[in-house]
Order: structure tokens, then sequence, then C-alpha cells
């Protein structure tokens, strides 16, 4: 396994919280991380996995709301540095945050990173769900 991966799981062992694992067929280890109803996929590549991809698929995006969520999307973005915003394809508001580990700090900066996201998360949800629900 990924050696930033295997040392983010061994934290997330130590602080005794709910995960699971999976490796896909290129070696790339994604750790699934649940919080408050919604799974955080992190996700590690490159030779060492000192590339953490992290991915929330949000909400599903009603067709007549997509415009209205964009708009949402852009504005959030210009707030928030270390998360971007979009709807994809399939019409689901997605959080997302690339970043770079080492070794010698994957651990910290993978679980502050992680915990950033579902933060961010918390404080946009009124006005995610204003936009979806009003």
């Amino acid at each position: 396994m990924l050696l930033c991966a295997t040392i983010f799981i061994n934290y997330l062992e130590e602080k005794e919280l709910k995960y699971t694992v999976n490796v896909d067929d290129d070696g790339d280890v994604i750790v699934d991380f649940p919080y408050q109803g919604k799974i955080t996929k992190c996700i590690f590549t490159g030779d060492d996995g000192q590339y953490l991809s992290l991915y929330q698929i949000y909400e599903s995006v009603p067709l007549d709301k997509q415009a209205e969520m964009i708009l949402l999307c852009n504005e959030l973005n210009t707030a928030y540095k270390w998360v971007t915003f979009y709807v994809d394809d399939d019409s689901d508001l997605i959080l997302h945050s690339d970043n770079i580990l080492c070794p010698d700090c994957a651990d910290d900066v993978a679980f502050e990173r992680l915990l950033r996201l579902v933060n961010i998360a918390d404080e946009c949800k009124p006005k995610i769900m204003k936009t979806l629900y009003a």
C-alpha cells in the first residue's frame, strides 16, 4: 500500500475513527471517511501516495436548480480557498480539494485537509440548502 496512505490510515486508527479502505487496479488507495451522513473520498496517488484528492458528493442538484447552484458555486469558490465547489455531469454538487503530502507530515496534513473540507461543508450547508430547496 502507498506510504502516505498507510501513514494516514494509521493516524485514523490511533484516533479510533471509522473509515473503509480500497485499493483500485492502478494501486491508488481510496479511504472513505463518513461524517454527518456524507462520505468524503480520500484518494492517494503517486509513487508514495503523495498526491491526495478529497471528494465529497454533497447533494444531487435538480435540473431546474443547476443554474442557481452554479452561481452559488462561483460565490463559494471565491470565499473558500481550500475547497472547490462544482456541479458534475451527474448533476451532483461536489466539494473537492487537491493536496501534496510528504511522508513526514502525511498524517497531520491529510487529516487537517479532511477536517477543513468537512467543516467548510458544514458552514456552507445553509446556503446550499436554501439554493436547492427555496
